[in-house]
């Protein structure tokens, strides 16, 4: 038989026939051989798109951003119905609310950092994970800038954002403890010293002390 006897409606089957086997195949199978396979987190089931985590997750990602200048850090919500993060460092003419600048900003660790970091790891004292990173040095210079410049407030507020990220810090608590003295606080600056004597104990320090001690003895 030949193909101008076939009746129409064997075109007619035949034609439904191709273009079910067409349907059944996307572009992909033209490009790709074998098709890739689809993984089964990102297919629908029953309609609704399957989610990595349950609504009311308390998973949060903590983005870090410092040039030196400015610092931002951000906990956002994993929240599994989707968000949108808008995070401005200068004041705009936009209606987003803004969170105020602090006045110091921690100056970013260096290559040198990384030494003084391993370094104060290697003694077995504690870092906060959840203070900001600050360079040990950079901090330092600021602080003696500072001093120099008599504002013993601001150096302490320096000592401070280190002891932060390394509260076990010898040399800063050592700083801590002296601009203390030059502030009055004499109680305070004792209670400092006694602190950084039992993580390591310095000559100075400890004769320093001594006196201090000797001075409140009636």
């Amino acid at each position: 038989m030949t193909n101008s006897s076939r009746s129409p409606a064997t075109w007619l089957a035949l034609t439904a026939w191709l273009a079910c086997g067409c349907a059944s195949r996307n572009y992909t199978h033209y490009l790709i051989e074998p098709a890739p396979a689809t993984n089964p987190a990102l297919e629908d089931e029953e309609g609704t798109q399957l989610r990595p985590m349950a609504f009311g997750s308390t998973t949060a990602m903590k983005v870090s951003w410092n040039d030196g200048n400015v610092i931002t850090e951000v906990e956002i919500p994993m929240l599994a119905s989707g968000q949108r993060i808008v995070i401005e460092h200068t004041p705009s003419s936009t209606d987003v609310d803004t969170i105020p600048a602090t006045r110091l900003v921690p100056p970013p660790p260096s290559l040198a950092d990384n030494t003084l970091d391993s370094a104060y790891r290697e003694r077995g004292l504690r870092v906060n994970p959840d203070a900001s990173e600050v360079s040990i040095s950079g901090a330092r210079t600021r602080m003696q800038d500072a001093l120099s410049a008599g504002n013993y407030q601001l150096a302490l507020e320096w000592c401070e954002m280190v002891l932060a990220r390394y509260p076990s810090h010898p040399e800063t608590l050592r700083a801590k403890g002296s601009i203390l003295l030059m502030l009055g606080e004499r109680d305070k600056a004792i209670e400092v010293y006694e602190t950084v004597e039992e993580i390591e104990t310095d000559p100075t320090v400890r004769k320093k002390l001594e006196e201090l001690q000797a001075q409140g003895t009636p």
